[in-house]
């Protein structure tokens, strides 16, 4: 049985319009978590996301075999192909803008905050995220099959070999926390792949960025060298 209902997840959505970032985020996944308790993970980093050409980053407070919860979107704007699953998917709006449009259709669709859209098992969708757009996606499906389209591009277009692996550890952390929850004989196995996963993925964290060097000291290096 799902976890989930997409109404209530919609819903929980709303409820966080209009908040600024980043704070809107976890506003969501407060919300949802009074609706269920004790399922949702706050603590995964954000993480980038290449799939289907779209570069956006992601957060995610749930995930299994068949259902996760996540917030993406990008500040700049991105697009892409959706894929062809063999999962829907059911994407609120929470702040800016995208457009759609499938097969055989000559009008975009536009989706604005508090607009929900929803793409089924084999359909897609060419997607553009305007100037930049956030929005909460549940999906329900067999989630694995959709794992090499969420590393592909990560792998052999970008070489960004340090992302797909957070992803693969970060969704190995959260299913097996979602083992444990339904199959209480096999919560310490789990308990101690999630953990092993979890300390992966933060240690795949990226280092900060390099400040700006000064200009003293590009000057100092121009006349030393």
């Amino acid at each position: 049985m799902p976890v989930f209902d997409p109404e209530v997840v919609h819903q929980c959505s709303l409820e966080c319009l209009g908040l600024p970032k980043p704070q809107m985020f976890d506003a969501f996944a407060r919300s949802l978590a009074e609706h269920y308790p004790g399922v949702l993970d706050f603590s995964q980093p954000w993480i980038y996301s290449i799939a289907g050409g779209a570069l956006i980053q992601m957060k995610l407070y749930y995930a299994s075999v068949t259902e996760y919860i996540m917030v993406w979107g990008t500040p700049i704007g991105s697009e892409g192909h959706s894929g062809r699953h063999f999962t829907g998917f059911w994407d609120t709006v929470i702040d800016g803008e995208m457009w759609y449009y499938g097969e055989g259709e000559f009008e975009k669709k536009v989706y604005k905050p508090g607009d929900r859209v929803y793409v089924g098992p084999g359909q897609a969708r060419a997607m553009n995220f305007t100037n930049g757009v956030w929005a909460v996606e549940y999906a329900r499906g067999f989630i694995p099959a959709s794992v090499p389209f969420g590393i592909a591009e990560e792998i052999f277009v970008c070489w960004d070999l340090l992302t797909a692996a957070q992803t693969l550890s970060l969704y190995t952390d959260l299913v097996a926390q979602s083992f444990g929850r339904k199959y209480a004989s096999v919560k310490p196995i789990t308990d101690s792949i999630s953990r092993a996963a979890y300390k992966l993925t933060r240690a795949l964290i990226p280092a900060p960025e390099v400040s700006k060097i000064p200009q003293e000291n590009i000057r100092w290096f121009q006349r030393n060298t």
